[in-house]
């Protein structure tokens, strides 16, 4: 039996590691979905697979956030691509358990039906292992009875899909995984014999984080849900000065009766891989920078609509390799005479480069970014310009770009193909001219001249 989870992650550092280290243990893959990480979430899933675990990662750091839509889209890809029996849907804070080896039950299962299964919700307490960094290990406490819905006492249930039964009845997963609809016949059954350990909040850093850059991004967005309403009421906690550890504790119990047990997760089933965590040092970065990283994505994504409202239609945006730096005692982006007529010739979206201290940065009129913030500039394609194409390709391709995405200009003007090349060479003129334009109303006619003379020198 083939059985693949997936998940959406956005900046889960502090869990990523115990989640990927644990539930790899019941299952034969699993899929990661970006939705904009600027923490080192990503950083720590790409050494896991340097190790040798088999994880497949898709960027939508584009997209808002809309866990509906993105997990609807993946599972239907999953299914259609990977040919699994079972897609376990799974949130970054959920962790497989249960009586048994949830590996055997899940093999057990008859796959003519749905599945649900209940939260096992964990909580903080004063007896947690702050020093653990394995978050299992580290919180023990949950509360007594499974999580439940106030509105009218049933448990919150989770799903499981078997796939083709899932497709053959036409179905669609709900909100948050919690259940399915789109036919009345659908046959279901609760599983009391495995459960999802649900670790709502596992530290006073992870509380003051997660709802600073939350708010942040929903600001930013259309949507607005159950859980934008917690994490705005959280934020007025923390301005109101309440005591961090107060705040994270009733957070963790997510408005719960505050009635608990103490039942540690049964660690015994994890033979497939140890439980170790290795990279604990990308995991607790500075709350200053996480919010900073948060403010960044969002200045990124505020260029991206002024810059598209001045770029070439019909043609789809690409990033450039940036092919030039100067400076003693200020380092400064420094683009060739040739980036600068790419630039003005095809749709350029921003510019891309390993120096740090440019990044950010603009070289004609386009924003400099270095690999990590790739993904928040929308592109086709990074085009690379000089001779030095397979050794910036490999370098960009170690530093996580999608090779595929890496072309030379040849290549791109090659899929280009031969009207869009025609189209771009018209447009250039124009463009070209307005730039010039632009130039002397802001520096006059004689520091234009001297700019262009200097140009042509080099």
């Amino acid at each position: 039996m083939k059985i693949i989870s997936f998940t959406m992650v956005n900046n889960e550092s502090e869990i990523i590691e115990s989640f990927i280290r644990y539930n790899y243990n019941f299952v034969d893959e699993m899929v990661i979905i970006d939705n904009g990480c600027t923490d080192s979430t990503i950083k720590i899933i790409r050494k896991l697979i340097g190790e040798g675990f088999k994880i497949t990662v898709y960027d939508e750091s584009l997209e808002a956030y809309n866990q509906y839509r993105l997990d609807n889209k993946y599972l239907t890809k999953i299914a259609n691509e990977k040919n699994p029996d079972i897609i376990l849907p799974l949130d970054a804070d959920e962790f497989l358990t249960g009586n048994t080896n949830p590996r055997e039950v899940l093999e057990g299962l008859s796959l003519d039906r749905i599945y649900y299964i209940t939260w096992r919700w964990y909580v903080m307490t004063k007896e947690d292992n702050i020093l653990e960094t394995f978050i299992p290990k580290k919180m023990q406490y949950c509360l007594s009875k499974p999580a439940w819905n106030y509105s009218d006492g049933t448990v919150v249930t989770k799903a499981i899909i078997p796939v083709k039964y899932y497709s053959d009845m036409g179905l669609t997963l709900s909100m948050g995984h919690h259940t399915v609809f789109g036919n009345d016949k659908v046959k279901i059954t609760q599983l009391d014999n495995l459960q999802l350990a649900h670790y709502r909040a596992i530290s006073e850093e992870q509380l003051i984080y997660k709802t600073c850059c939350y708010t942040i991004r929903d600001i930013a967005t259309m949507e607005n849900n159950f859980e934008t309403a917690q994490r705005t009421n959280q934020m007025a906690i923390i301005e109101n000065g309440t005591d961090m550890w107060d705040a994270a504790e009733e957070s963790s119990y997510g408005g719960y009766p505050r009635e608990i047990e103490k039942k540690p997760l049964e660690l015994s089933f994890c033979k497939k891989n140890d439980l170790k965590i290795k990279y604990s040092e990308l995991a607790h970065e500075s709350i200053n920078n996480r919010i900073l990283y948060t403010g960044r994505e969002m200045a990124v994504r505020a260029y991206n609509l002024e810059r598209s409202k001045k770029e070439k239609k019909f043609i789809k945006p690409i990033i450039l390799w940036l092919d030039g730096i100067r400076g003693d005692e200020c380092i400064f982006p420094n683009p060739s005479n040739k980036l600068t007529i790419l630039t003005e010739m095809y749709n350029v979206r921003g510019l891309v480069t390993t120096t740090e201290e440019i990044k950010f940065l603009k070289a004609n009129y386009r924003l400099i970014v270095t690999p990590d913030f790739v993904k928040f500039l929308p592109h086709e394609y990074i085009v690379i310009s000089n001779n030095s194409f397979e050794n910036i390709k490999k370098k960009l391709i170690n530093l996580g770009l999608d090779s595929a995405k890496i072309l030379s200009l040849s290549e791109y003007r090659k899929r280009l193909g031969v009207i869009k090349n025609i189209y771009c060479y018209i447009t250039f003129i124009p463009a070209m001219t307005h730039r010039i334009k632009l130039y002397i109303e802001r520096n006059g006619i004689k520091s234009t001249i001297d700019k262009i003379k200097s140009r042509i020198k080099r």
